[in-house]
C-alpha cells in the first residue's frame, strides 16, 4: 500500500507540474499578471536563508541526497531484494516533487515575457552592416575600458579574487531595479561552487538552483569573463529563465556596477557575443574590427580560449546535449545556440541608446 500510495502521489504531482505548465503556455497573459513578481519574492526569501552560510547549501542537500539514497538501497539489497519498489516509488515521488518545485518556483519564467518586451525593446531582424556597426560599438568600448584593468606583461587582464568579485556583483542591478521591474529581485551574494573540477568537465561556468535561491558560480571561469558570468547568474535569480536575457542583463548590469573590472568584463563580452555573430555573415568586417581593439582584449580573449580548451572533449559535448534537450523542453527551440541571440538584444539596445 506505502508503494502505490507514492505512486499515486507522484502522479498527481506530475499532473500539476504539467497543468502549469500547460496553463502558462496556452494563457501567458493571466499567469504572467502576477507570477514573476511572486517567483522573484519566493527565491528573494529563500535566497535570504541561503545568504546566512558562505557555501552553496544545494551542493550539501544534494550530497546528503545521494548518500541516503546509496544506504538506503545497500540495505534493500542486504534484504535480498525486499522493499526494492517501495524504495523506488520514493525515488519517485521526491523526483516528482522536485520537478513540482522547480517549475512552481521558477520554471515557468521559461513561458513568460522576453527580456525584449520586459525592457519594451523592439527587437527585430537585423542587417550584417547594423550588426557590424553595433559590433565596432561594443568593440570601442571594450577599449575604452580595457586600460582600466590591471595587466602582467603578456598585457592580460588581472582581476580581484572570486570573492571580492562576489560582494561586488549584485551592485550593478541596483540602479537597473529603479528603472525597471524585472530587477527587483534578490541580489544576494554569488557563491562559489565547490565541485567547480566537475563543472569545468562538464564545460559549465554557472547555475542557478530555484530550491535553494542560489547563483553559484565555477571559480575556474576565466578570469576576464568571471564578473560577467556572476552577473549572468544573479539574472536567473531575477526571473530571467533565458540565456539569451541571461546574458543581456548580465552585461547591463555589468555596465551598471561602479567596478571598472565589471563594466570591461561586460563590455567585452558584448563585443565578443557580437563579434561572434558578425564573424557568420562578414567575416571581413569582423577581422577588421577585431585587429582594431586594445591588445588587452585580444591577449583576454585568447587567453580564455586556451583555458577552455584543456576541458574540451566527450564529456563537455554530452554536457552540452543535456543542456539541449533541456532548453527545448522549456521552449528554447535553438537550444544551446540562443547563447548567440544575445546579439539582437545588443543591437537593439545600441540602437535604443543611440537615438535616446
Amino acid at each position: 500500500m506505502k508503494t502505490l500510495g507514492r505512486l499515486i502521489l507522484s502522479a498527481i504531482f506530475l499532473v500539476l507540474t504539467g497543468v502549469m505548465a500547460a496553463v502558462a503556455h496556452s494563457a501567458p497573459e493571466l499567469v504572467f499578471a502576477f507570477y514573476p513578481d511572486f517567483s522573484r519574492k519566493i527565491l528573494s526569501a529563500l535566497a535570504s536563508v541561503t545568504a546566512a552560510v558562505p557555501f552553496c547549501v544545494w551542493e550539501i542537500l544534494l550530497l546528503l541526497a545521494v548518500l541516503w539514497l546509496v544506504y538506503t538501497l545497500v540495505n534493500v539489497f542486504r534484504r535480498h531484494g525486499r522493499g526494492f519498489c517501495a524504495w523506488l516509488s520514493g525515488v519517485v515521488l521526491a523526483l516528482s516533487v522536485f520537478a513540482f518545485a522547480f517549475v512552481g518556483v521558477w520554471g515557468l519564467n521559461h513561458f513568460g515575457p522576453t527580456v525584449a518586451q520586459a525592457l519594451s525593446l523592439p527587437v527585430r531582424e537585423y542587417s550584417a552592416a547594423e550588426l557590424a556597426e553595433a559590433t565596432r560599438y561594443y568593440a570601442a568600448e571594450a577599449t575604452r575600458l580595457a586600460s582600466a584593468v590591471p595587466r602582467d606583461a603578456a598585457d592580460v587582464g588581472q582581476f580581484s579574487d572570486f570573492e571580492t568579485l562576489a560582494a561586488q556583483a549584485g551592485a550593478g542591478y541596483a540602479p537597473l531595479a529603479q528603472r525597471y521591474a524585472l530587477f527587483t529581485g534578490s541580489t544576494a551574494r554569488v557563491k562559489k561552487l565547490a565541485s567547480w573540477r566537475l563543472f569545468s568537465r562538464f564545460g559549465i561556468t554557472g547555475i542557478f538552483v530555484c530550491v535553494t535561491g542560489e547563483s553559484c558560480v565555477n571559480p575556474d571561469t576565466y578570469a576576464a569573463w568571471l564578473p560577467f558570468t556572476m552577473c549572468h547568474e544573479i539574472a536567473h535569480r531575477q526571473t530571467v529563465a533565458a540565456e539569451d536575457g541571461a546574458n543581456f542583463c548580465a552585461y547591463l548590469a555589468c555596465m551598471e556596477n561602479p567596478s571598472a573590472e565589471f563594466q570591461y568584463s561586460g563590455a567585452m563580452a558584448a563585443y565578443i557575443y557580437c563579434s561572434n555573430a558578425l564573424m557568420k555573415v562578414d567575416r571581413t568586417a569582423a577581422s577588421e574590427i577585431w585587429n582594431s581593439v586594445a591588445p588587452g582584449i585580444r591577449a583576454d580573449a585568447q587567453a580564455a580560449n586556451a583555458h577552455y580548451a584543456q576541458y574540451e572533449g566527450a564529456v563537455q559535448d554530452a554536457a552540452q546535449k543535456v543542456n539541449d534537450v533541456y532548453l527545448k523542453a522549456f521552449s528554447e527551440t535553438s537550444g544551446v545556440q540562443s547563447y548567440g541571440e544575445v546579439a539582437d538584444l545588443l543591437i537593439a539596445w545600441y540602437q535604443q541608446q543611440k537615438t535616446a
